[in-house]
């Protein structure tokens, strides 16, 4: 009997548990103990773990330990090492390994294009995807669905369709329909094809929540809020259970469309099924709650909540500072710092929303700064838009045009029309034309940037210049007509 065996067996029962680290220091003990060798079987688990744990270090050395005891030319072996690379997310370690193999097989190649879509680096996927199909190796289910996940991403359309293509002449085997038929569905939505995502949907034979979740999300990817709301009923009718995702899903386009009654009726689902309201299903509850105007049932499922991530606390801020509740928002902000949750750039756009409202200029740029110096966060057009508003907001409009001239990135129509805004309330005409003159140069021909400047000149008596303006947009510019909805017996 092969002493590593009971190693091997408990190491790779250990690498796929929720502790992989528990293998690794199994598998120094291991190399501890004289009679007992590592094996090939034994690297494999041990890389295993290194990838789940996302223990670069650990797998730069068992790597070093397989080149030195030739282990590294099994198949197997270089293989899983080539995963756990890029599972760690060092792709370049994963490339050059990769290019040392003198013949790789489908596994090798599937490696390498899962590991380069998990890293976001689509164009590389497609890329290798074909190199392999010049290579004569024959794709397979796991390639398919990584280089539909590299389409979709990438909004390749046309290669995409001779996947599908390819998918549709290959037998592909039943259990593996879903994973396609799902990632498909997937891939024509993020490319604006809902025709194409329903289709594939239609003729699928075996339908699980996780393709009606691939067709959900794909109708709130293209902001098809309505049609979201019609699926989950055909997807409760169908005798399916939702799962966390379906409801997140529903909760995100209840919020976008201020369906607060379709919002509380999920809620009550979720207490009548006993679903545990999650960090992901809270967050999804505080949005909808926020956005449908209800701050107050916002703040009851944040403090319900057992369990918050960064992710929910930005939520509950964001919420109350649109609603305006400034001191509140601060509050909250300070509260997870003290907690030790680490903020992103999202918290900081719900920060600075909130002094903007409350016309705190200094308490902002405090904040501001700390985002950079304290948390490294490099600003985005979101947080230089909040600052020009604060700036527009307090009256001080010639900071704002400095501040825009030493942005790090170049001033988008998001933040030019900020400034025109705070031209509007303060009625200053020289910079309402600056702010114009910069959104057409950027190519933008919104109506309201006329309106709001017609309405400026009107303010100031020159009627001349507003019906100048008027005269320009009856032209070539079409202002689309206010509407109204109104809800009778949902």
């Amino acid at each position: 009997m092969h002493v590593a065996i009971p190693w091997n067996t408990i190491i790779r029962k250990l690498s796929l548990s929720p502790t992989p680290t528990h293998a690794l220091h199994l598998f120094v003990q291991m190399l501890r103990s004289t009679p007992s060798r590592p094996d090939t079987f034994t690297y494999a688990s041990a890389f295993k773990a290194c990838g789940r744990a996302r223990a670069h270090f650990s797998a730069r050395t068992i790597h070093a330990l397989t080149v030195k005891t030739n282990t590294l030319s099994n198949a197997f072996v270089a293989n899983t090492a080539l995963h756990t690379y890029a599972s760690c997310g060092d792709i370049a370690s994963a490339r050059k390994l990769f290019s040392l193999f003198f013949s790789p097989d489908v596994v090798a190649w599937n490696a390498m294009l899962s590991g380069y879509v998990q890293n976001d680096l689509l164009d590389d996927a497609l890329k290798l995807f074909d190199r392999m199909w010049s290579a004569g190796v024959a794709p397979t289910a796991v390639t398919v669905i990584s280089v539909l996940s590299a389409c979709g991403g990438a909004k390749d359309f046309s290669l995409g369709r001779q996947v599908h293509g390819f998918v549709k002449k290959s037998v592909m085997q039943l259990e593996r329909e879903l994973f396609v038929g799902t990632c498909l569905i997937d891939m024509y939505a993020k490319c604006g094809c809902l025709e194409f995502s329903l289709k594939v949907f239609d003729e699928m034979r075996i339908k699980d929540v996780g393709v009606w979740n691939a067709l959900i999300g794909g109708h709130v990817h293209n902001g098809c809020f309505s049609d979201v709301l019609r699926i989950f009923q055909d997807l409760e009718m169908s005798g399916l259970i939702p799962d966390e995702l379906t409801i997140v899903c529903v909760l995100s386009a209840c919020a976008n469309l201020g369906e607060l009654e379709m919002g509380k009726k999920i809620h009550l689902y979720i207490k009548e099924r006993f679903l545990d309201v999650n960090a992901k299903i809270g967050t999804a509850l505080i949005d909808m709650y926020s956005k449908c105007g209800c701050i107050a049932k916002s703040k009851e499922v944040f403090d319900m909540m057992h369990e918050k991530d960064a992710t929910a606390w930005t939520s509950m801020i964001g919420g109350l500072a649109i609603h305006g509740q400034t001191e509140d928002a601060l509050q909250l902000f300070s509260l997870m710092q003290r907690y030790g949750v680490r903020p992103d750039g999202v918290t900081f756009v719900g920060v600075l929303c909130a002094c903007s409202h409350a016309g705190l200029v200094e308490q902002g740029l405090h904040y501001f700064q700390s985002m950079i110096k304290d948390y490294s966060i490099v600003p985005r057009i979101e947080h230089y838009g909040c600052m020009i508003d604060l700036f527009g907001r307090a009256g001080r409009l010639k900071e704002s045009l400095e501040f825009i001239y030493s942005m790090d990135v170049q001033a988008n129509a998001v933040v030019w029309r900020a400034l025109l805004s705070a031209c509007r309330v303060n009625l200053d005409v020289e910079l309402a034309e600056v702010a114009v003159r910069n959104l057409l140069e950027l190519g933008t021909h919104h109506c309201g940037d006329y309106v709001l400047l017609a309405n400026i000149y009107a303010s100031k008596g020159m009627w001349d210049d507003a019906w100048r303006i008027r005269k320009l947009m009856e032209g070539w510019i079409q202002k689309n007509p206010g509407f109204s909805l109104i809800e009778l017996h949902n």
